[in-house]
């Protein structure tokens, strides 16, 4: 790869000498420029004449591309669905992201670049692809704007070549296939570009010239603080050595000097002619941002304005300015435009855009407790993939919490409907007939309606209801080995009633009780395991993205100045800076723990309730849980299991923090500087600590509220219990595989005592990493 390839080939063109004009500073090149509207502001002047002596210039591009190559550009392909797939595989964005553009810089500072030349250029930017012989990209290189240009077709064809001059002058003409053409369209001319310095040039100028103006008069300025008049005639010598007496320059300013003789005094320092330099200071700079739609906080000043104003004038920074640009920049480089495959920025770590996103989630979170919208519906606006099952497509009404089926075949999988032969719901075809009769006269759902007279429909209870379908959710396949089953379990799967008995009362005697394998005929994952499965997601994410925010605000808070204030790192402005001292760091107001966690329970909370109702809604009959006790032990009622592990992961995220703490006292005690220390805070794997960290939770709130229902479906029943361990990857249980315990009996496991798998109440060893779930069984009694 070689940096500019096309300029250190021979010319495929015709070759001519040009020279360049490029004294835009000089007074006779600025009128001309002035007089020719289309060069009037070239790129080159607008880099000297504006962005490298105009501050809001320079600010405002350099803040608009440094937040463009911050981001990471990725490939995506849109699905139908409105989802997206990302392509890893994509050469173009490991260069532009990770890798070396060309010999001189590194992708995201030709990121950088770009931004700027399409931010400045009248032309638009040019970047001139090399390939390998594969057909790859392999480096990119940004062409002098100010010397290419898009040479028009012929016969009916709009462009037929790119044409760049070299520093030597020679003409070298670029196959169109090879160039990426970056720019913000001009409304008549297409081989335009069009840039904020030509609307903006005025302002740039006056607040120049106005700058100029103000430090050349400082600069010669030799009027003494009065005017000495002198009374009578005065020698030529007597006259200069007054003169003399006064100097010039800004250190003889406002200076008075006392002189012999009959003098009279004229003050001249209450004329104010400089004062109109503030106000003119004033118009010219909100005139310059607001050309390049850069509020002043985000340039770095947010004095004076309260912080509700400066998030708004983030949240219009990257709502109004960012998405044009940004759209300019990934749209440039599609070569294949008709493909559902385009380039687009990673957003995802943009803390204002995340605070509306937040928003509409917890707006969709109310809407679901209102029984507005299902599971599914909800989970779709929150990014996560679908629950597969009736529960999460029904509707839950009030707090009764009766399920309304959207789908006539979920009525019979929520218990609200009778099934005849073809497993389908009986009477009609409104999946919420059944729904509704059930929520009538203040029945609870799965409890059936009365059936005429004259049908034959077999009905059960409510709680022969609740235990078939705790049945159907934690059955294994029947006809296991008996090899597995412990003696005391074996003896109860042997009570059976003879065969050619069919009382309906022996029937209800007999245990049931879930036996066999883990995986039903159909070859299908149980529903309370896919639970398990869905929750480690939702908490992997949730997680994720908490830990990698306040990782984030950790870091602001180490660059913010403030927090600085006292110690080594602080920056100093003046050679006696008495903010800079010894002091370490203050880790407390840096890393708040008790922020840490209060964010967490927040954050965590609603997660936790969700996927704990996910699982009161796959075995409950849905009326109200309430903690019973079952043969004298007391259990835990679901909304406790939530709180506990709430509880628990918020102490996760306090101990992260202290963590955090630790990390950035030590390294500033030992006398690291503030870049390194910042790079330490980014390194933290808060990705992979959160995974761990929801695979133990998602086990524990699942089989907790599980294990809480299965104590409810038949009041005064005995529950008995079965260790089943988890296909999760070094599932650290192995050997527990089978243990039986009755309700209330702790299971035991590496010689401790646990509730179920993942108690967070239980020894750490034995909980992290466990996936394994427990299986119920009911005797009546």
């Amino acid at each position: 790869m070689r940096f500019l390839p096309s300029l250190r080939t021979k010319a495929t063109g015709p070759s001519e000498t040009k020279s360049w004009d490029l004294t835009g500073a000089s007074l006779g090149g600025m009128l001309a420029q002035l007089r020719s509207p289309r060069s009037s502001w070239t790129i080159e002047r607008a880099v000297a004449e504006g962005m490298e002596r105009v501050i809001w210039v320079f600010k405002s591009v350099n803040a608009i591309g440094g937040h463009s190559s911050d981001l990471r550009l990725q490939r995506v392909r849109h699905l139908p669905g409105g989802d997206k797939e990302i392509l890893d595989d994509d050469a173009l964005t490991y260069l532009l992201n990770q890798g070396q553009a060309n010999e001189l810089e590194k992708g995201t500072q030709l990121t950088k670049r770009l931004s700027a030349q399409v931010s400045l250029s009248p032309r638009g930017a040019f970047v001139e692809l090399t390939f390998s012989r594969r057909g790859e990209i392999v480096g990119a290189d940004l062409l002098p704007p100010g010397r290419t240009r898009p040479v028009p077709g012929r016969n009916g064809k709009l462009l037929s070549h790119y044409e760049t001059v070299s520093p030597d002058g020679r003409i070298v003409a670029i196959p169109p296939e090879k160039v990426r053409w970056f720019r913000d369209p001009h409304p008549l001319d297409p081989f335009r570009a069009i840039s904020p310095m030509e609307a903006a040039g005025l302002s740039v100028d006056l607040d120049f010239l106005a700058r100029l103006y103000n430090t050349t008069f400082l600069r010669n300025d030799g009027r003494p603080g009065g005017v000495i008049g002198i009374d009578g005639e005065v020698e030529d010598a007597e006259i200069r050595r007054i003169e003399n007496a006064f100097g010039k320059g800004a250190h003889e300013a406002g200076k008075i000097t006392v002189l012999e003789g009959d003098l009279s005094y004229i003050d001249l320092g209450a004329k104010p002619r400089d004062l109109a330099y503030k106000d003119l200071s004033k118009i010219t700079k909100d005139e310059i941002l607001a050309a390049f739609g850069t509020p002043e906080s985000i340039i770095g000043n947010a004095s004076g304005r309260t912080f509700a104003n400066a998030e708004q004038e983030a949240d219009n920074f990257w709502r109004i300015t960012m998405p044009p640009h940004l759209k300019i920049l990934t749209s440039g480089w599609d070569y294949n435009p008709t493909d559902d495959v385009v380039y687009e920025f990673d957003l995802s770590g943009v803390e204002v855009l995340q605070r509306s996103e937040a928003a509409r989630r917890a707006e969709a979170r109310e809407e679901f407790k209102e029984g507005l919208i299902t599971h599914n519906e909800y989970r779709a606006r929150a990014g996560y993939p679908e629950w597969k099952m009736p529960h999460a497509r029904a509707a839950y009404i009030g707090q009764s919490r009766t399920p309304i089926p959207t789908q006539p075949e979920d009525a019979v999988a929520l218990g609200l409907a009778p099934v005849d032969g073809s497993g389908v719901p009986a009477a009609g075809g409104d999946p919420t007939a059944a729904a509704t009769a059930a929520g009538a006269g203040g029945a609870v759902a799965g409890e059936q309606p009365e059936v005429p007279a004259g049908e034959e429909l077999a009905q059960s209870s409510g709680a022969q209801a609740a235990i078939a379908r705790l049945q159907a959710l934690l059955d294994d396949e029947a006809g296991a080995s008996s090899s597995s089953v412990p003696p005391n379990e074996e003896d109860i799967e042997e009570e059976e009633a003879p065969a050619e008995e069919d009382d309906s009362d022996e029937e209800e005697d007999k245990v049931v009780r879930p036996v066999g394998t883990r995986e039903r005929k159909s070859g299908q994952v149980l529903p309370i395991v896919a639970a398990r499965q869905e929750a480690e997601t939702v908490f992997a994410e949730v997680l994720g993205q908490l830990g990698t925010r306040l990782v984030g605000r950790t870091v602001a808070r180490l660059k913010s100045p403030k927090l600085r204030k006292g110690s080594r790192h602080f920056t100093a402005e003046y050679a006696m800076d008495t903010r800079v001292g010894a002091d370490p760091l203050n880790v407390g107001r840096i890393v708040p723990a008790d922020a840490w966690r209060a964010e967490a329970e927040q954050a965590i909370g609603p997660a936790v309730d969700q996927v704990a109702a996910a699982v009161v809604a796959l075995t409950a009959t849905g009326d109200g849980l309430e903690s019973k006790t079952v043969i004298g032990r007391s259990v835990p009622e679901v909304g406790q299991v939530s709180a506990e592990v709430t509880a628990w992961a918020a102490s996760a995220f306090e101990a992260l923090a202290g963590h955090a703490r630790s990390l950035v006292a030590g390294l500033d005690a030992d006398g690291v500087d503030m870049p390194q220390i910042i790079a330490a805070v980014r390194g933290l794997d808060v990705k992979a600590w959160a995974e761990r960290l929801a695979v133990q939770g998602a086990t524990a709130v699942v089989n907790g509220a599980a294990g809480a229902v299965a104590e409810q479906a038949m009041p005064g029943a005995v529950v008995v219990r079965r260790w089943r361990v988890g296909d999760g990857p070094g599932e650290p249980h192995q050997g527990v595989e089978g243990q039986v315990q009755a309700d209330g009996d702790p299971f035991v496991v590496g010689g401790a005592e646990v509730r179920w798998p993942g108690d967070v109440l239980g020894p750490v060893q034995e909980g992290a990493g466990c996936r394994c779930w427990v299986s119920h069984a009911l005797i009546p009694a």
